[in-house]
């Protein structure tokens, strides 16, 4: 970079640094400036001035001008840019805490403002007649894809996460309607690209695009496209965004799913309810002595009303266990 040579070079004459630091203290004036007019403001000679020049690798002055100009113009862009952040180098823990909800807030808004209603509503009408949902995600986006995949699958659809094309999966799975979402924060991810049209091309699966303003060429391959929001930052604060408006779309149809299946739901989270205890963090032996479908100790539920197991402590059997539980515990990674 030019100017951070000028910065630093070490090498530099006396007059030579004259010219430098005029330079430096007038990046938007030099430009305009000849060879002369420059000798002139730094107090030296043209001789210096395009000696100078030489020395930082140009063919003269003008070249340099040229190289200046560019980079000065590149400097007043990210000047603007950053001066848009919400978060800057002198950020408190307050400013940070206060500032995030407001990032997520605008990214949600924005993105409910530009959705479709006609998109949204054709995607839905697939979706429900979906026997499996595959989301493909590259990066941060597939850890998004992961979550929205976990999330499906709680409704029982199967559902799944994927980075790359399978293509012996999609194969075997040829006669399942399958609905396939592609994530891209800009749009113009290639590997998305290049996942959406094998699928479109080579599989029967229904494909939408989940994408960034970006997307002209993502959208020929897919069936529907739903645009979110990508802010302009240097700071990756774009990632943000980006991922909350996502995480919109997709809890918009995981929604929309549910509410078609509620009472389905309801059941199936009933019946779920009723073997809980099974997933609480307890040892295998407390299971010993517990009849079917008894709640935990100095709990009811699953079993007799307000009937809880009883435990004995102190029996040798008891103590036997413990010595086992202990064990067992030990030898966990």
């Amino acid at each position: 970079m030019l100017l951070e040579r000028l910065r630093e070079d070490k090498r530099f004459t006396s007059h030579e640094r004259d010219v430098v630091s005029y330079i430096l203290e007038h990046l938007n004036e030099v430009p305009s400036m000849s060879t002369g007019e420059l000798a002139r403001a730094a107090y030296t000679s043209k001789a210096t001035v395009v000696r100078l020049c030489q020395k930082l690798g140009f063919s003269g002055y003008q070249e340099f001008k040229l190289k200046l100009v560019e980079e000065v113009s590149q400097r007043q862009r990210i000047d603007r840019i950053l001066a848009n952040e919400p978060i800057t180098g002198e950020s408190s823990y307050t400013d940070i805490i206060n500032t995030l909800p407001g990032l997520y807030d605008n990214a949600v808004t924005n993105t409910r403002l530009s959705l479709d209603k006609n998109v949204m509503t054709r995607i839905n009408n697939v979706l429900q007649r979906a026997e499996c949902i595959d989301i493909y995600g590259t990066g941060i986006s597939y850890a998004l894809a992961q979550a929205a995949a976990f999330k499906f699958a709680t409704l029982g659809v199967e559902s799944s996460a994927y980075e790359s094309i399978n293509g012996h999966y999609l194969a075997a799975r040829k006669n399942k309607k399958t609905v396939a979402f592609l994530i891209s924060f800009t749009g113009a991810n290639r590997t998305v690209v290049r996942m959406a049209r094998y699928l479109r091309e080579a599989t029967g699966n229904y494909v939408v695009g989940i994408a960034g303003p970006h997307s002209d060429t993502l959208r020929q391959w897919c069936h529907e496209t739903v645009e979110i929001p990508n802010r302009d930052s240097l700071l990756s604060l774009d990632v943000i965004t980006s991922f909350a408006a996502a995480n919109y779309v997709f809890d918009i149809f995981f929604a929309l799913y549910l509410a078609r299946r509620y009472e389905e739901h309801t059941q199936s989270s009933l019946e779920m309810l009723n073997h809980m205890h099974l997933l609480l963090n307890r040892p295998l032996w407390m299971y010993d002595d517990e009849e079917p479908g008894a709640g935990q100790p100095g709990e009811t539920g699953g079993g007799q009303p307000g009937k809880a197991v009883e435990f004995h402590a102190g029996s040798p059997d008891d103590r036997y266990r413990d010595e086992e539980y202990e064990k067992l515990e030990h030898r966990r990674p």
